[in-house]
């Protein structure tokens, strides 16, 4: 059975995978012949609140990858408000709106070719919404193309419907399509279908596991190594998760 370590970090904790990532990632668009939109910007490297999640092949290598952008400092600094704002300027506001409240950007989801059709995509989706609550966030956005929107609806994410066309947008050109989301409440997954909120819970009360995934209909034995912070768990968020749990299972 192949074998797969999801490995989560601060972004500054590791430059060296976090340069891996964006060879990789850049790689992986540059195959698919979308513009590269945002190139040469690494400035999340940089950032304690930028959190990566790396796929880990044994002999592949760095096959996928996801980040998790909290939004922190002056001014929006998440990616998807310099992507938007040219387009709809509301996204400042309804931006900031959620950053009251403690908001964080999954952003730059990619998934090697060399290790296509085995679900990583998932599995990293999964993964991201895991941590995010650990991160300090009480809402979560993403802006995706049309073609991969079902992993974060999977994962309880909706259409911002505040901006674009209730969400959507004709972006990075006006041959694809891409929609702004948001997941309101990322620690009880009220829109989540209820398989991935088993995975995300299991996940969250033990980010440190390893077993056997079939996000693509072919068994992987994955490592998880989801801890983002040696600190003290936030207990409140884990009791509603545990009351949660109960209660679809009593």
């Amino acid at each position: 059975m192949d074998q797969l370590q999801l490995l989560a970090f601060s972004a500054p904790d590791r430059p060296d995978l976090c340069q891996e990532f964006l060879r990789e990632h850049e790689l992986v668009l540059t195959e698919l012949n979308i513009p590269l939109v945002v190139r040469g910007d690494d400035s999340w490297t940089r950032d304690a609140q930028c959190f990566v999640i790396v796929a880990l092949h044994p002999i592949e290598g760095m096959v996928g990858g996801i980040r998790f952008q909290m939004d922190h400092g002056e001014g929006s600094r998440l990616p998807m408000a310099q992507a938007i704002s040219k387009l709809d300027p509301r996204i400042h506001s309804a931006l900031e709106d959620l950053k009251a409240i403690g908001n964080g950007e999954v952003c730059g989801l990619w998934s090697a070719n060399r290790y296509a059709n085995r679900g990583v995509t998932v599995l990293l989706s999964i993964a991201v919404t895991a941590i995010a609550p650990h991160a300090g966030a009480k809402s979560m956005v993403c802006f995706v193309g049309h073609h991969t929107k079902r992993h974060p609806e999977r994962n309880g994410f909706i259409a911002l419907t505040e901006v674009g066309d209730e969400g959507a947008f004709d972006y990075p050109t006006a041959e694809f399509k891409s929609i702004a989301m948001v997941n309101p409440d990322p620690v009880l997954l009220p829109h989540a279908n209820m398989a991935q909120r088993r995975s995300i819970y299991s996940l969250r009360l033990r980010p440190e596991q390893t077993r056997v995934e079939s996000p693509a209909r072919i068994p992987l034995e994955v490592k998880y190594d989801l801890v983002i912070s040696k600190g003290v768990i936030d207990l409140v968020a884990y009791r509603s998760i545990a009351e949660e749990r109960l209660r679809h299972t009593a």
